[in-house]
């Protein structure tokens, strides 16, 4: 039988949060794609269970924020339970994001990982795209050209041939072991966990409930709009060979720790061990294949970090994908190892040691308490990541400016206002393009012909005293306060949020000449 060829720019291969990111961001710039997923069935386990605010910046620029905020939970309180049976009621883990660093997600969510795929894949089957279930990737040859992938499909094997291979295929990646990228790193054998989603009757769902023991912890987690709860427990550290999960294990593991018919475990769905690994690849490429999410990074669980890495990775990567289509000078891809790779690492310390303090108190009560209260915080929000140190980012000579450097997050600015226009700086932003800022006292102060490029929105924001003239009125003052303008200055930002470069009002030409290093070949 002969084996089926087809032609795609971009082929992407795992359909978790990661590969949905990217395929939704594909789709909306009409990037000739395909995403493939080798399970038969679209996960049901709920895996992770909190978005990050920076996460929730990107489905919204996505569109696809609404049903994760209509579905999730922000305010969960944690009642702990003390071996004599007595009970203490703490606030949530989870923390808002500093007020200044101006978002309007600043709570992180609790949603489990499923949900959030749901959320993507509606919105990408909203830009006409389908996920191709029960297709796995089994070899991969590339060549200066492009890639030859070969698939495993329900209809027999296919060639599928690709300029770009992007690897989402999760921590056992098959794209990451053609290719020869081994994840570096160590695995913690002495921080193991039973995970598991199970149905059980005697707990309200207004709480995450914890227990303590001598034997360790059980925690379990009421995922939101289900009858579902996310059960986590420590493994001691003296039992080499964990008993194998199942719902008699877990039952009885229970009646331990939090005593006897307390509470009734009547279902058991995903159930797991889950060993620490703290691994990342040596490089997010190898030619023309990039790997991002789990297939490039894994990552304790403390503080919600493996999913929402793993979907600013495909943020960062599919602009840059569809502009090296385009015709873009190909060194532009080349930024994304450079830009992730660091922050991939510097999770992996941050996660790595709150992790070692939440298994260092698992059989103390009020020592656990106070370990968990401190995995949530402004690095886990994803809002302070900042690439300041990237090719791509030209220094800003203006002294004294201590925020919105070039580099940084674009933050949000609530409070403006135009003729057929009431909204924010995230409003300006939302969509495939580039934005550019030009702070200015009147419109006239700026020459838009010089800005001939498609993928670049230009908006004249006028302080608040301004008379109303064409262009957007700061009416609080929000977008000159936050983005630290002292008078008339230009701003650009990148497609996926990040300020490209700052400069003088009358410096149109560092505009003109930083775009046209990207777009046109060298």
């Amino acid at each position: 039988m002969k084996t089926a060829q087809s032609f795609v720019d971009v082929l992407i291969v795992g359909a978790g949060p990661t590969g949905l990111t990217l395929a939704c961001d594909l789709a909306r710039r009409n990037v000739d794609h395909r995403i493939i997923e080798r399970s038969a069935l679209y996960n049901v386990a709920s895996r992770a269970k909190a978005i990050q605010p920076r996460s929730l910046e990107v489905v919204d620029d996505l569109e696809a924020v609404r049903y994760i905020m209509d579905t999730g939970v922000v305010d969960l309180p944690v009642r702990y339970y003390t071996e004599d049976g007595r009970s203490v009621d703490k606030p949530a883990i989870t923390v808002p994001a500093s007020a200044e660093l101006e978002t309007p997600y600043r709570d992180p969510v609790w949603i489990a990982q499923y949900d959030v795929e749901k959320a993507l894949r509606e919105r990408y089957v909203a830009l006409g795209g389908q996920v191709q279930l029960d297709v796995e990737a089994v070899g991969l040859e590339q060549d200066l050209d492009g890639v030859t992938v070969t698939l495993n499909t329900p209809q027999g094997e296919e060639q599928i041939r690709a300029r770009y291979v992007v690897g989402a295929d999760g921590g056992k990646s098959n794209i990451r072991k053609f290719i020869h990228l081994p994840l570096v790193g160590e695995t913690h054998d002495d921080e193991r966990w039973y995970l598991g989603d199970v149905r059980l009757e005697g707990l309200d769902r207004d709480h995450i409930h914890i227990w303590t023991s001598s034997e360790g912890m059980v925690g379990v987690t009421p995922l939101p709009e289900s009858d579902i709860w996310q059960l986590q427990a420590t493994i001691p550290t003296d039992i080499e060979e964990p008993e194998q999960p199942s719902l008699e294990a877990y039952q009885a593991m229970f009646d331990r720790r939090a005593g006897a018919g307390l509470v009734r475990i009547t279902d058991a769905s995903w159930l797991s061990i889950y060993r620490v690994n703290v691994r990342m690849v040596e490089s997010y490429r190898n030619g023309r294949v990039f790997l991002a999410g789990d297939a490039a990074h894994v990552h304790s669980p403390a503080g919600g970090q493996g999913m929402n890495t793993g979907m600013q990775d495909a943020y960062n990567l599919g602009w840059k994908l569809a502009t090296v289509i385009r015709g873009a000078d190909t060194a532009l891809l080349d930024t994304y190892d450079e830009e992730r790779r660091p922050v991939a690492q510097a999770v992996l310390e941050d996660s790595t040691k709150k992790m070692q303090r939440v298994i260092g108190t698992a059989t103390e009560g009020g020592g656990l308490s106070q370990s968990l209260s401190t995995i949530s915080d402004d690095l886990t929000s994803g809002l302070l990541i900042s690439y300041r140190s990237s090719s791509l980012t030209r220094q800003f000579a203006r002294r004294n400016v201590t925020r919105s450097l070039p580099g940084d997050r674009a933050p949000n600015a609530e409070g403006l206002q135009a003729i057929g226009f009431a909204g924010s700086v995230f409003d300006l932003l939302r969509g495939p393009h580039w934005t550019l800022l030009a702070f200015v006292n009147r419109t006239d102060h700026l020459t838009l012909e010089n800005f001939a490029f498609d993928e670049l929105h230009v908006h004249c924001i006028l302080p608040s005293h301004a008379e109303k003239v064409e262009g957007i009125i700061d009416t609080a003052g929000n977008a000159y306060r936050i983005y630290d303008v002292a008078s008339n200055e230009l701003v650009l930002i990148r497609p996926d949020g990040y300020i490209a470069l700052r400069a003088p009002i009358n410096d149109t030409a560092s505009i003109s000449n930083y775009l046209n290093s990207i777009y046109r070949p060298k």
